[in-house]
């Protein structure tokens, strides 16, 4: 192990930066990633793809994450992120990932955006209208360049720039009373200096998630309310440098969330800034950022409690009051050029610092209970080197990256008191280094064929949620589990690229497939049940609550996750389609809970990880009927899957139909329509619990919740 702390600190001290975020293209239309800092697409040699503005626009989907949720090879729940619990997001890219577990790197115009404290995302920060383009990098390809959290991906959606002397509207109206509108104004403050404002609002009464048959008359639909503000500067301060401010703010608030009572309200601010500059024959990237937020939430249970078999017993009440605070700030200094017959030469450094306090209050059907409080911090260091061995003599390319990582967590706590017990843990410091390599190659074989494949290592370290929250529901205790080793994976891919154009049109064709061996897996499992007053609650000192279970998030044993993709786009005049095909087998090689005991379900061996479907099909189309007039469809559709690791619930699959249209009145004005699950498929995107694995009995305290149901909506897009 290498110790690379000292020197990253004293960097990361004096820059404070991170690579910028403009999406590129080259004069000969290249399209440049920044999510590979700076790599073109045709160079790649892992699965990637670039979704355009023109895509972003035209696409039937009417926010981020449903846009996403189309992407082939992605996988998100069903239901719109504004009616979904700001922690109860699924996202996965090739198997990697979970809710309680995620492991791909999101990011805003190049600057991480997962949750600081429970690493979800919160797609409602940027409106589809926001959206200038995304990028999508499949497997830990690029953690060379990103390190933690990118060992499933990356996802980075770059938002528009505005024009100066411009301005955009765009506004809509939707099912259940959605009102939606963004607009957009640049300003040139003289020389090529321009400055930008965009504001966004959403509102939605949103539609009632659990069906009628397992509906209490104290659920009702969740409304939302989602408001997005961004400034910038950009300014060209001469032919080979730049610079760049910007300022967001974002809240969403949801209320009646399932049970009236509940409601969550998500806040983030950031500030970004930096630049680029030619130096020694390449290009030097900085940038730093800035940024804060808070997670507010009301949750309810029951008296008596909830079942399915007789939903019009139990009347809600607060149980628990959430009011989580985050800050953070990082960044990183990347330089970039070719030489010779190395191209592509990276080096950089990166750092990211958090920091959370998360206070919970409890309550029982008679007043306050207890309280608990959770706090730690993180940091991340890294340095990385990567380039692409380019001999112009042989179509061969072999790019080789090194990471260094250095992961530490301090001044981690939890403390409180629950019905008299007094908690006061201090939990230790503990720090890792890491080093991992990566190795691709790509060998161009002609005819517009070519073969790519890679070989990786990477780690994901365990969140703040996963090592010191707290919480207590009915006789539920999860705790805090300190101990929790980083993930560690090693994996590779193997591809085919095709690109042709002729009298069949414009065809592109991607084939991957790849594999990855990922040690201690994390999973949140029940540890012990039967927990009473009798045996200290299991040995946590808790009182007051009899005959429950103790949870806890433990690195559970050792996944593989492997499988197959294959890509294709095809455009020949007006039409034009693409699609994708993913088949992902992942499942737990070897597991500490994988035999019941004392009553715990356990996680069971060879079978499907949970929050994974074993394949995914996308595919959409679009007709250009006139210069005017587009029409587009889109397909989404899965198989039934678990999830949970201990395959207690199983969820619905689904094939879902978007159909879009627009049409350009004038230059400058387009209205369009989208119709969203045409048919209106009544599936469960939250399906029933079991009382045991892969059981047949039905659990009846799982509330299930529909996918999101039919939704037209109308608008007009103006550019002035």
């Amino acid at each position: 192990m290498i110790n690379i702390r000292p020197a990253l600190l004293a960097l990361f001290a004096t820059t404070c930066l991170a690579t910028p975020a403009f999406a590129e293209e080259a004069p000969d239309g290249t399209i440049v990633v920044t999510a590979a800092r700076g790599t073109a697409l045709k160079d790649m040699d892992v699965s990637a793809t670039v979704i355009t503005a023109r895509e972003v626009e035209m696409s039937p989907a009417t926010a981020t994450d449903q846009l996403v949720n189309r992407i082939p090879g992605v996988f998100t729940l069903n239901q719109p992120a504004a009616v979904l619990h700001p922690t109860g997001d699924t996202f996965s890219i090739r198997g990697f990932g979970t809710t309680t577990n995620v492991n791909t790197l999101v990011m805003v115009d190049g600057i991480p955006a997962n949750d600081a404290f429970f690493r979800v995302v919160d797609w409602n920060q940027v409106a589809k209208s926001q959206i200038g383009s995304i990028e999508v990098i499949r497997g830990g390809g690029a953690t060379s360049l990103w390190g933690n959290m990118a060992m499933g991906g990356i996802v980075n959606i770059l938002t528009r720039a505005p024009e100066a002397e411009h301005m955009d509207f765009d506004a809509s109206v939707g099912s259940f009373r959605t009102l939606s509108g963004t607009a957009t104004a640049g300003l040139a403050l003289g020389g090529d200096v321009v400055a930008g404002l965009t504001v966004s609002d959403t509102t939605s009464a949103g539609y009632n998630k659990t069906p009628e048959a397992y509906r209490n008359p104290a659920m009702a639909a969740t409304s939302s309310n989602n408001l997005n503000i961004q400034g910038s500067v950009r300014a060209a301060t001469g032919a080979d440098s730049s610079l760049f401010l910007t300022a967001s703010w974002h809240r969403l608030q949801e209320n009646n969330l399932v049970w009236t009572l509940t409601q969550n309200r998500w806040q983030t601010w950031r500030v970004a800034f930096g630049g680029e500059k030619r130096v020694g024959g390449g290009r030097l990237a900085l940038t730093g950022w800035v940024g804060g937020g808070l997670m507010n939430t009301t949750n309810v249970s029951q008296t008596p409690g909830f079942s399915i078999f007789n939903p019009a017993v139990g009347v809600p009440y607060v149980s628990q009051t959430e009011n989580a605070t985050y800050h953070s700030l990082g960044g990183s200094l990347v330089w970039q050029a070719s030489l010779g017959v190395l191209k592509d030469i990276k080096l950089g450094v990166d750092g990211r610092s958090l920091s959370a306090s998360d206070p919970l209050n409890l309550f029982a059907t008679t007043g306050a209970t207890g309280n608990l409080l959770a706090k730690a911090k993180h940091h991340f260091e890294g340095v990385f080197a990567q380039a692409t061995l380019a001999p112009g003599a042989f179509p061969l390319e072999v790019t080789i990256g090194l990471r260094g990582d250095f992961w530490q967590t301090a001044d981690g706590s939890l403390s409180g008191n629950y019905r008299g017990t007094v908690l006061a843990s201090a939990i230790a410091d503990q720090s890792i280094s890491r080093f991992d390599p990566r190795i691709g190659m790509k060998l161009a074989l002609g005819r517009g064929l070519s073969l790519r494949g890679a070989a990786y290592s990477n780690f994901a370290a365990p969140g703040m949620n996963q090592m010191v929250r707290s919480f207590i529901g009915g006789t539920s205790y999860t705790t805090f589990n300190p101990d929790l080793k980083p993930q560690t994976n090693l994996g590779g891919e193997i591809g085919l690229d095709f690109n042709a154009q002729g009298a069949l049109g414009e065809i592109s064709l991607q084939a991957s497939a790849y594999a990855n061996t990922l040690r201690n897996f994390i999973d949140f499992a029940t540890v012990q049940s039967g927990c009473a007053a009798a045996n200290n609650y299991c040995g946590t000192g808790i009182v007051g609550i009899n005959g429950g279970r103790l949870n806890q998030y433990v690195n559970a044993g050792d996944a593989v996750l492997r499988g197959f993709e294959v890509l294709g786009s095809w455009r020949r005049g007006r039409l034009s389609a693409q699609g994708g095909f993913t088949y992902t087998d992942a499942h737990l090689t070897h597991s500490l809970y994988a035999a019941a005991s004392n009553g715990v379900i356990p996680d069971p061996v060879g079978q499907q990880l949970g929050q994974v479907p074993e394949w995914t099909l996308t595919a959409s189309a679009a007709w250009r009927a006139s210069d005017a007039l587009q029409f587009n469809v889109a397909v989404k559709s899965f198989p039934a899957y678990w999830a949970s690791t201990s395959h207690v619930q199983r969820n619905d699959g689904a094939t879902i139909v978007d159909l879009g249209a627009a049409w350009e009145v004038r230059p400058g004005l387009t209205l369009y329509t989208s119709l969203q699950n045409v048919g209106n498929n009544r599936f469960l995107d939250q399906g029933l619990g079991l009382t045991a694995t892969n059981g047949s009995i039905v659990s009846g305290s799982t509330v299930p919740a529909r996918g999101m149901p039919f939704w037209a909506t109308f608008g007009i897009r103006a550019h002035i």
